[in-house]
């Protein structure tokens, strides 16, 4: 497939606007369902809190108003459930894979959407790649399904009816970084279950590194070659879920609200997990309200950062953070080109990253200070509250129910626009205008 330039004409536009609409159409619809008195146990729901548990599930974020256990019946579980798999294999993923049931052929459109959604450059057909979507989805959240079925009911002995029920739950929710739990406090009970955290582990990473990698991964052995991209994501998640892992293990040694009175395999256990899930998971087995501020700010620099392209979280990207990071380091040594893994970035690609972090940091400020302006928790607990709206995480420090309407506004736009990605939203509302032709002189400034 060959690579198809980012800002170029009416296809690009048109297919951005059609998942900026597919998004906002679906979750709409999830809003009206979840508004039937069957949906809740007491049979009735505020409209804004409608809105935001759907949107949270379509934008895969996890971030709730009311409790996900308690509050909504086994039918609107079910029916999060199935906005959370909508969201997290993307509104036109699924109307492709539809199309392609009913015998509709692929458009160049549709190869577009491939191209800037999951990031691929591979050789084989967009209707091929549609199906591999399909079908690495269901299989992996198979596996995990089976493997957490029998956790919860031989080691925990739960029912087995409960076990399924929760385990089916929490594997979309954990492979689609959704976040979403069926237990009051999410995994804080079972901070010190290896295997239980381990596949929750796995499934989030599996889910946050994108389809491409995945297809890379699992035909390693026949060809033998990982594509840049794959590199770069795998190499940059690593790094990002091991520093974190220490930074968490190191801030979080000696807190006894936290870590210090746990046996060290709990503690490394937990700093891995912490780390994981904050790459736009939202799941925790420990309190994010009391851990330490500077944790805080640490968690806060990784749901920025977020998953990898094709992946079913948010955030700027971990192949947008390494092209800035890389193009920071070759600025300082003096060199004249960007390279990662001894290939040379295109100018282009580094400009586009710097623009995607640009306007995700300004996009973060204003929902900052918007929440800021209409409550009184502090600058800590708001701002991490709107990276994980950004990033579609999911941590909160517990503050999401008791926000106003206005906040609650600021973090649905917030959630929406993290999730369809800056760029397919400014294709969406991009407007045509004249093309100035005009060749201005040019001259320098003194920087730094």
């Amino acid at each position: 497939m060959k690579d198809i330039p980012l800002f170029s004409s009416k296809t690009q536009n048109k297919i951005a606007k059609q998942v900026f609409l597919g998004f906002i159409i679906a979750i709409i619809l999830g809003s009206l369902l979840l508004m039937i008195p069957e949906m809740t146990q007491s049979g009735r729901i505020s409209y804004i809190d409608a809105l935001f548990t759907s949107t949270s599930a379509v934008c895969v974020t996890g971030l709730i108003v009311q409790s996900t256990s308690t509050y909504f019946t086994d039918l609107g579980k079910i029916v999060i459930l199935i906005l959370i798999q909508i969201g997290g294999l993307g509104i036109m993923t699924i109307g492709s894979i539809f199309g392609l049931i009913l015998g509709r052929k692929i458009h160049i459109r549709d190869k577009f959407y491939i191209n800037t959604s999951f990031g691929s450059k591979q050789p084989f057909s967009a209707s091929k790649f549609f199906i591999v979507i399909a079908g690495t989805t269901f299989t992996i959240e198979f596996i995990g399904f089976i493997i957490m079925t029998f956790i919860f009911y031989f080691k925990h002995a739960f029912p087995f009816k409960t076990s399924m029920t929760f385990s089916l739950f929490h594997t979309v929710s954990a492979f689609n970084n959704a976040g979403f739990s069926l237990l009051s406090n999410s995994f804080e009970s079972f901070s010190s279950d290896i295997p239980l955290n381990l596949i929750l582990m796995a499934l989030i990473v599996l889910g946050g590194i994108g389809f491409p990698v995945i297809s890379e991964i699992i035909t390693f052995r026949r060809i033998r070659h990982f594509s840049l991209h794959a590199k770069v994501v795998m190499t940059t998640t690593a790094i990002l879920i091991l520093t974190g892992a220490i930074m968490f293990f190191t801030l979080e040694f000696n807190n006894p609200e936290s870590i210090a009175n746990v046996p060290l395999s709990t503690k490394i256990l937990a700093s891995f997990f912490q780390s994981v899930t904050a790459r736009t998971a939202g799941f925790n087995t420990m309190k994010i309200g009391i851990l330490n501020p500077a944790t805080i700010f640490v968690l806060i620099l990784l749901m920025f950062i977020g998953a990898s392209p094709g992946g079913t979280g948010g955030g700027i990207k971990t192949t947008t953070f390494a092209a800035v990071a890389a193009g920071g380091l070759s600025s300082i040594r003096g060199r004249g080109g960007v390279t990662l893994f001894k290939r040379k970035l295109p100018s282009g690609v580094v400009h586009r990253a710097l623009i995607v972090t640009i306007v995700a940091a300004v996009l973060v400020i204003i929902s900052t200070i918007g929440i800021l302006a209409f409550e009184k928790y502090s600058l800590k607990e708001i701002l991490f509250e709107v990276v994980s709206a950004f990033g579609t995480v999911g941590l909160s420090t517990g503050i999401t129910p008791q926000l106003s309407v206005a906040s609650k506004i600021i973090l649905i736009l917030t959630m929406f626009i993290g999730r369809i990605g800056i760029i397919t939203l400014s294709l969406a509302i991009a407007i045509r205008g004249i093309v100035n032709k005009i060749a201005y002189p040019e001259e320098t400034i003194t920087i730094g």
